[in-house]
């Protein structure tokens, strides 16, 4: 992965960056002992897979698209009217170094151990955010992580699959797609016109991590 020309973002080269993030997630998930993060908090897993990411991004072995990737832990979120400790906290942030502007890609994470996980997921404190323009206002896409802490993958996608159908009218989605559907290995994507119409539709890609 290339610097591209500034003020661009061609869809290709956005693909390109949003599979490597995700590339780098789950490179690092393999590489934690999830089993003592069966019980942990939302901020205790993500911590700790945003070190294990960092690790691989500074390591000597690391392939050549990940010289220009970055990753952030719980960045602050600049909105018109909110300061200080007041601005909300962004779970994971990546961005691409060495050009300006610099493009991001951001990520909510929510666990998935309990059934009212899926409202959580999808709530104003997960999906929503994205939706209703908080997050991502400036991009085309952005990401959800599920931490898987119960059952298993295919429990929780068919939840997943489920509570979105049920949701299409509050979460926007975009009236010609599928839904919940298959993007890549271990991916899923979903599509949504934010409340706010200047800012159009956005991609939400969805990747489950089992912490069991």
């Amino acid at each position: 992965m290339s610097p591209v020309p500034s003020g661009t973002v061609q869809a290709a080269y956005r693909q390109a960056f949003v599979l490597h993030c995700f590339e780098l997630i789950r490179l690092a998930h393999r590489d934690l002992d999830t089993t003592s993060l069966h019980n942990a908090e939302e901020p205790h897993i993500t911590g700790e897979l945003v070190r294990q990411a960092r690790t691989i991004l500074e390591s000597p072995d690391a392939v050549h698209w990940m010289r220009f990737l970055a990753i952030h832990d719980d960045p602050p979120q600049n909105q018109p009217g909110v300061y200080g400790k007041r601005r909300r906290r962004l779970d994971v942030e990546f961005e691409v170094t060495g050009q300006q502007p610099r493009p991001r890609f951001h990520i909510e994470a929510k666990r998935l151990y309990r059934q009212d996980s899926v409202n959580e997921y999808f709530g104003d404190g997960g999906l929503l955010l994205f939706v209703t323009g908080q997050y991502a206002p400036d991009w085309p896409s952005a990401g959800m992580l599920g931490y898987i802490q119960s059952e298993d993958e295919s429990t929780w996608h068919s939840r997943l699959a489920a509570g979105l159908a049920a949701r299409t009218g509050k979460l926007r989605v975009c009236a010609e797609t599928e839904g919940w559907e298959s993007f890549a290995p271990a991916l899923n994507r979903t599509c949504h016109q934010r409340g706010e119409v200047a800012l159009g539709r956005i991609d939400i890609f969805h990747c489950l991590l089992t912490v069991i």
